[in-house]
């Protein structure tokens, strides 16, 4: 895929620094900047980097005003990592092979319903009863239990697994290796310590647009719902338990768990490790700093956690600033 910059310039409704009418031929960050390439400036974090790039063009925005002479064409547009993601997409959609129709050998249960333009990979298995919307890819060793409903446009990467009686919207995103609708850690403790499992007869229920990353399992309700809300997304190796609530555009990074039956809040963000204990309640717009251990609830939401146990983020930092001036004693 090649760009010029006045194509750019002209699609962005940017405003040029620099007059080379130079074809821009891949993608790459300021550190790996060669020539053709177009890459993007928008943290100060990246200051250095953007001085020293070799890259062709480099997105910037409206404002920016260059402290330094630069080597690169600057386009400077409103949003530039936004403008740099949309080129992204693109690249990303001329590389993809084309899925469609079945491959062989693969496996269909009884009474299912497909809808147009479906793709099943080979090795891939459809229990039955399932219901599975149009434009949906199922990709090869994929497993769907019975009863499962998929909704139209969702993708299913090789190797997920999908438990019975689990229901996936729309425009879903389900990446290999995870598992949806696994049984829950729900025991009960005899008198002489042994532990006897509590079956689930519940399921998990994905609202459209969500992602799951891979190797992250979501596990059914002991009764009744496990919920991801609409919208939200979930990175990879992350722990989602019985009967738990997330609400809508949530954002979960790696290696997050989350103990059986918390509500989480809509417009929330768990940084990564974070660990919620279980029947909690979080508010709307609660962010968790990177292993954050959540220990209560914060109903209200509109709060940023820190620690372990975890609270407000600015009164962590103020203790820690003490603690770590704090001399040990001496004996």
């Amino acid at each position: 895929m090649q760009w010029t910059i006045p194509e750019l310039v002209k699609r962005f409704g940017a405003k040029l620094m620099g007059g080379v009418d130079a074809v821009l031929t891949h993608l790459c960050t300021l550190e790996e900047g060669s020539s053709g390439g177009l890459s993007f400036f928008s943290s100060p974090q990246y200051t250095t980097a953007f001085y020293q790039t070799k890259a062709t063009a480099v997105l910037v925005a409206k404002n920016f005003k260059p402290a330094l002479p630069v080597a690169p064409n600057l386009i400077a547009v409103e949003d530039p990592y936004s403008c740099f993601c949309r080129l992204i997409e693109e690249v990303y959609e001329e590389k993809m092979v084309p899925k469609w129709g079945i491959e062989f050998p693969s496996y269909i249960g009884r009474q299912v319903t497909v809808g147009e333009n479906v793709y099943r990979g080979a090795f891939s298995y459809i229990g039955h009863h399932v219901v599975i919307g149009k434009g949906v890819k199922i990709y090869p060793h994929v497993y769907v239990g019975d009863y499962v409903t998929i909704g139209d446009d969702t993708i299913l990467y090789s190797g997920a697994k999908i438990a019975a009686y689990t229901v996936i919207g729309s425009r879903c995103v389900i990446h290999a290796g995870a598992v949806i609708g696994s049984p829950g850690f729900g025991f009960i403790t005899h008198a002489d310590g042994s532990a006897k499992r509590i079956p689930s007869v519940g399921h998990v229920v994905l609202e459209d647009d969500v992602e799951i990353g891979a190797h992250t399992t979501i596990d059914a309700a002991t009764v009744g719902r496990t919920i991801v809300g609409q919208g939200t997304k979930v990175d990879n190796l992350v722990q989602i338990a019985h009967n738990v609530q997330i609400g809508k555009h949530t954002g979960i990074a790696a290696q997050v768990g989350i103990a059986g039956s918390t509500r989480v809040g809509d417009y929330s963000k768990l940084g990564g490790q974070t660990g919620v204990a279980g029947h909690l309640q979080l508010g709307d717009h609660v962010t968790a700093v990177g292993r954050a251990g959540i220990t209560r609830s914060f109903p209200k939401g509109n709060i940023t956690l820190s620690g372990t146990p975890a609270f407000e983020n600015k009164k962590f930092l103020a203790c820690y600033a003490r603690f770590k001036n704090l001399t040990p004693s001496k004996k």
